[in-house]
């Protein structure tokens, strides 16, 4: 039952944001780029094909229950689950990707004073922060364990198909799909361009840092912002969330993720617990960022989780088919 709420929780996003996005198109500067059709078709051929190769190898191998059999039941298991993993994931991204940038075309007041405000009263001096971690002890640590977070998403993904966990693989999806639609509500009513751009430290102040810290992003949230027409290429998007930081939320929901591998869950969670120290001073993020951050991580599986409980106890009772007692799982 749980892996089905899941891919009823992913779908149901999917449903949600995407008409959301249609009804918001029309009276937006941002348009849907005609561009990006040819690779839609692409990548929806390929969940195609895949599918149906997985289904003819399951359907010939049927019965054969020797060594080779089994090896190549098992192939198309793992391709089975990535069809699976794609039809659920890719719609999902294009629809908040769609939605991130909708909501960051707007004219309204960019939040970053007032994040500023709150780090202040709570006693963090963002630019001190920064000047204790730019050197090129500290530093180079920091950007790779901010940047070794990307491959952790496809990592958790294949994971969970090596290891036939079709469940696991879908709650993951899940918590991709529950986190997004917290962190773009927010962004909606809470546009910021990131504390380097608020603060504008000069270069010398995060010299062992990339060079475009924190303000990978900034341009095209100023092309968005400015009014003008804006064309959306999916392969040319980049994150336009800054509050909360998408990276924590992603970091702890990882972690999540992992919990049934305790060999790599510790190591990960070193790992995402220095990436988010990182979000500071190499994502530019305000401590305030990184705190919403934790709450939309948090919140998500506590949402995911009561997604999955859904109805369990009734999945989980006896029931009688023909002459014997089974229980549904």
């Amino acid at each position: 039952m749980g892996a089905r709420n899941y891919l009823y929780a992913i779908l149901t996003v999917s449903v949600l944001v995407g008409t959301v996005d249609l009804m918001w198109l029309p009276y937006s500067t941002v348009r849907f780029s005609p561009l990006n059709w040819p690779d839609i078709r692409a990548v929806a051929l390929c969940i195609c094909l895949a599918g149906l190769a997985s289904w003819l190898v399951t359907w010939r191998m049927r019965g054969d229950s020797s060594r080779i059999g089994q090896f190549v039941r098992k192939a198309s298991d793992f391709l089975g689950n990535l069809v699976l993993a794609a039809a659920a994931f890719v719609p999902l991204l294009i629809c908040t990707t769609v939605l991130m940038h909708l909501a960051s075309a707007t004219g309204r007041p960019l939040a970053d004073p007032m994040l500023a405000s709150i780090d202040e009263r709570i006693g963090f001096d963002w630019l001190w922060f920064l000047s204790v971690t730019n050197n090129k002890l500290i530093a180079p640590v920091l950007i790779v364990a901010y940047h070794a977070l990307g491959p952790q998403v496809p990592f958790v993904i294949l994971l969970n198909m090596a290891r036939n966990r079709t469940d696991k693989m879908l709650e993951f999806i899940a918590l991709l799909a529950v986190s997004s639609v917290f962190s773009e509500v927010m962004l909606v009513f809470l546009p910021a361009g990131g504390a380097y751009a608020y603060l504008k430290p000069a270069a010398e102040q995060f010299n062992h840092f990339t060079a475009h810290a924190g303000m990978w992003h900034y341009e095209t949230l100023m092309a968005l912002r400015s009014g003008e027409p804006f064309d959306l290429i999916m392969t040319k998007s980049k994150g336009m969330v800054t509050f909360p930081s998408y990276h924590t939320a992603l970091g702890i929901m990882i972690i999540y993720a992992l919990r049934d591998c305790r060999w790599l869950m510790w190591p990960i969670s070193g790992l995402n617990a220095l990436m988010i120290i990182a979000t500071l001073p190499e994502g530019g993020h305000h401590l305030i960022d990184v705190i919403a951050g934790a709450m939309v991580g948090v919140a998500s599986i506590v949402a995911v989780r009561m997604i999955g409980a859904y109805e369990r106890k009734r999945a989980d009772r006896p029931e009688k088919i023909g002459g014997g007692t089974v229980t549904l799982r």
